[in-house]
């Protein structure tokens, strides 16, 4: 065929003069591997030296195929660091090996034999016996790489794609190398540490697990089985990422995604950006929509995307009240999931109805919020914000404790940040978490219930769960199992590569540090540090890296006062909110005995 391809203006065709041969790489598929042939393979195809003889030219006929481009201006995947790797067995025909953490990359072998057939295949686990457990990612997905070799020693990897991986095996007719890591070229802007190991060990997690699933400027639920965009995901780690990496760009990328898979006509969106299937649920994941737009112009103080998709918001919440029965989101798209929350730790009870509708006032509330920054009329978003409150309370009436659903799978996290609970609800709340110190949640549940329990003045009951060891319910447990990227399920059942519940990691600055904006703030130009009063952490120390500069927060605990020093980003004044009293911040260092 002849091509037309088209960017910024620019046009490129391809005519007779076009030559093509396929090269060593025979073929690729993102999800089981890559496979080369170098025999007969000219290593000078690309100079005036190449041999031609069996290059082709394009079939020329009347079409044209017309390919419109884009041009993305976000960081490319690049190597970032490159790991030693270890023999853990040699089964005779074949090796394997561990690169001593779970990534994303490929492994490196060398042969220097002609007409070998070297095979590498990647696993997250090893079975008892220390042969790969390739199920890890739900299903039989095994990815491997195979080469036939020329009697040359090439550096044999794939060069289309990467593998989510620990440990892989290698034929024995080659030798393993070395294996590189490989995601979106990204900066960690923040740092976090403090006197308790379990949430020191949840931040570099969440880090790592981040980054694995960042490539091509997506952020992805898993880096194996799916590699997808989901909106849920991603609309529960923007807060942490957004705080945690240089990702400004990155999220102006995902919302056009995100804009891009909205049903023009309906404002459905798709559970990934982009689209490319996958299920989910109309406020958790379609909901990005809202949630992504608002705390890309909270954290970075840019509203050029809210004002280009503020239409596409309104359009949104048009299709969520068409979702609607007696006030209640019931469905999404028919014959489609419409999932509540997700991967609890036992079977999912929490109903669908009450969570999702529950969500989507807290996205109204968000809408709102937008609106009112543009100098919109938000009167009718507000009207829909008492609408639906009053619905769920009609629905589901809390109990005489004032717990709703009697508190199942974090439900009264849902009913505080939709606005319906009471204070007996919060009561409850920490009553039921003080006594179970560990989370009973789903990927949503478990967020809300970090940021309502440092909302309601529990910081104890919140730090507690946060480093609890409790088997199959706690993130001490994927540590002690030695998890080095977040899991999937509480459990470690399929992936062990999921950021999801890293989400939590925004409330390390926002809550432990204390580093926070006022409401009219956007773009942190008023800083409030208010760091949660706690009885457990005797320091903490950290910081973020705004668009004005890097805040820093350091405190240590003595008997009858706590020393801090803090570091507001050059040009900043705020105050310091701690003990009942305030206390007045300047741009620059601020050493306070409070």
């Amino acid at each position: 065929l002849c091509y037309r391809i088209t960017a910024e203006n620019e046009e490129i065709l391809s005519d007779e003069t076009t030559l093509y041969k396929q090269g060593f790489i025979k073929t690729s598929s993102l999800f089981y591997g890559e496979k080369h042939n170098y025999n007969g393979f000219d290593y000078n195809w690309n100079t005036l030296s190449a041999d031609r003889n069996g290059w082709l030219t394009p079939e020329i006929c009347g079409r044209m195929k017309e390919i419109p481009m884009h041009i993305q201006e976000c960081n490319k995947d690049k190597i970032t660091r490159v790991l030693p790797v270890k023999k853990i067995k040699d089964f005779g025909d074949y090796s394997v090996y561990d690169a001593g953490e779970n990534i994303t990359g490929y492994a490196v072998a060398k042969c220097a034999k002609k007409g070998e057939k070297v095979v590498m295949t990647f696993a997250e686990l090893l079975n008892a016996d220390s042969t790969l457990s390739c199920d890890s990612a739900g299903w039989e997905q095994v990815a491997s790489d195979e080469f036939i070799t020329d009697g040359i020693t090439n550096d044999l990897h794939p060069y289309l794609l990467w593998h989510g991986f620990r440990y892989f095996s290698l034929t024995n007719n080659a030798e393993a190398v070395e294996v590189r890591e490989i995601h979106t070229d990204m900066e960690v802007t923040s740092d976090f540490e403090c006197s308790d190991e379990t949430l020191n060990w949840i931040y570099r997690t969440y880090i790592h697990t981040q980054l694995s699933n960042i490539h091509s400027a997506v952020p992805t639920d898993c880096p194996h089985r799916e590699r997808l965009g989901y909106t849920g995901d991603g609309q529960l780690c923007a807060p942490a990422a957004m705080l945690t990496l240089d990702s400004k760009e990155l999220y102006r990328k995902w919302i056009d995604d995100i804009i891009d898979c909205q049903d023009k006509t309906t404002g459905h969106v798709q559970h990934t950006a982009p689209f490319s299937g996958g299920g989910g649920g109309p406020a958790g994941w379609g909901g990005a929509i809202i949630t992504v737009i608002y705390h890309y112009t909270k954290y970075f103080g840019d509203l050029s995307p809210l004002k280009k998709y503020y239409k596409n918001i309104l359009l949104f919440i048009d299709y969520m009240e068409s979702r609607c029965e007696n006030g209640l989101i019931e469905k999404e798209e028919e014959k489609g999931w419409c999932l509540g929350d997700w991967c609890t730790p036992e079977k999912i009870e929490i109903p669908e109805d009450f969570v999702n509708t529950c969500m989507y006032v807290n996205e109204l509330k968000m809408a709102a919020y937008c609106g009112e920054l543009l100098g919109e009329n938000t009167d009718k978003i507000n009207e829909l914000i008492d609408f639906h409150r009053k619905s769920v309370i009609k629905k589901y009436v809390p109990d005489e404790s004032g717990s709703f659903l009697g508190g199942m799978q974090g439900a009264d996290f849902f009913a505080e940040i939709c606005g319906t609970a009471n204070e007996k609800t919060a009561e409850k709340i920490k009553e039921k978490y003080s006594r179970l110190g560990c989370f009973d949640t789903g990927i949503f549940g478990t967020y809300y219930a970090c940021r309502t329990l440092f909302e309601l003045g529990a910081a104890d009951i919140a730090i507690s769960m946060l480093k609890s060891h409790e088997e199959n319910h706690s993130f001490g447990f994927m540590k002690d199992s030695g998890a080095t990227t977040l899991w999937e399920n509480w459990n470690g059942e399929a992936s062990n590569n999921h950021p999801m519940f890293g989400a939590c990691v925004s409330t390390f600055f926002e809550n432990i540090l204390g580093i926070k904006q006022a409401e009219s703030s956007c773009g942190f130009d008023k800083i409030i540090i208010a760091p949660a009063e706690n009885t457990i952490l005797s320091f903490a120390k950290g910081y973020i890296t705004t668009e004005k500069g890097k805040t820093a927060v350091e405190y240590r605990k003595n008997e009858d006062k706590t020393e801090f020093i803090i570091d507001l980003c050059g040009g900043a004044d705020g105050e310091l909110v701690y003990g009942g009293r305030s206390y007045p911040l300047h741009g620059g260092r601020n050493s306070i005995e409070a």
